[in-house]
């Protein structure tokens, strides 16, 4: 195992992936959670920094060697020098870089949920989440303003964000792939079309939400989609966007598991 410092190309790729979009195939983590998604799911681990000035406990030290056998390559780093990458206070002193799994259209599936031009990363990663917890398909990221390689996205996301089938489009080929592949689309929104309760969801569907300022792309409302809003009973008009979004996949969660059974 190689000793690296700041000066090393490896310690300046850690930097440069935390701080810039300038190593977009890469997901950069120290979050024990995540780790262990990485090595349960295969995903691939090309570089793993470790420094041993940190009393690592039995089941982080059992994870700590299945990432080293899987790693392409590992690294050790003086704990001062980690410091300087550290994405969490209560870090283990494991760091990885997580090559971002290539997903092609084909592996969405049925039930989808598109994300139109969507900015803040808590809010991406807790609808992450919410659709790993759900059993949805796969994700549709129109436009997005914040990439999935965000480090902030995927601490929100617990790495759910590795494991769900994404595929970044802009809208007219989102919107042409869930025509012709005969989806039927969602639009949630505050006020238009039916309350959220009152569909069933069946078949291949997309769910989409929009910007948390601006709301979704316009031109979705020039064709036949069904519209769908979450009732309110107070002042307020909308719900945090990823609040809404788990209430209306939820709904089509149960709905889709009754039709099932």
């Amino acid at each position: 195992m190689k000793k690296i410092g700041k000066k090393d190309d490896i310690f300046q790729f850690f930097k440069e992936a935390i701080k810039s979009n300038k190593h977009k195939d890469y997901v950069i983590t120290d979050d024990l959670e995540v780790l262990e998604l990485a090595y349960k799911f295969k995903l691939e681990i090309t570089y793993l920094l470790i420094t041993y000035d940190v009393e690592y406990q039995d089941k982080t030290q059992k994870l700590l060697l299945e990432l080293q056998s899987v790693a392409k390559e590992t690294f050790e780093i003086p704990f001062q020098t980690y410091q300087q990458l550290q994405l969490k206070d209560n870090h283990a002193g494991i760091l990885a870089a997580i090559r971002l799994p290539l997903w092609q259209l084909e592996d969405l599936k049925d039930f989808i949920v598109v994300l139109d031009h969507l900015e803040i990363p808590g809010n991406i990663g807790t609808i992450y989440r919410t659709l790993d917890a759900c059993g949805a398909s796969g994700v549709i990221l129109v436009n997005p303003i914040t990439k999935q390689h965000n480090v902030k996205l995927t601490s929100a996301a617990r790495g759910t964000n590795l494991i769900i089938p994404t595929v970044s489009l802009t809208y007219p080929e989102a919107l042409q792939f869930l025509l012709d592949q005969n989806y039927t689309i969602y639009l949630g929104e505050p006020n238009l079309g039916l309350d959220y309760q009152n569909y069933e969801y069946r078949g291949k569907i997309a769910i989409v939400v929009g910007n948390e300022r601006f709301g979704i792309e316009p031109d979705w409302y020039n064709h036949a989609h069904k519209k769908v809003f979450i009732p309110m009973k107070g002042n307020n008009n909308s719900l945090n966007v990823s609040i809404a979004a788990s209430i209306l996949v939820y709904e089509a969660a149960m709905k889709r598991h009754f039709h099932k059974n």
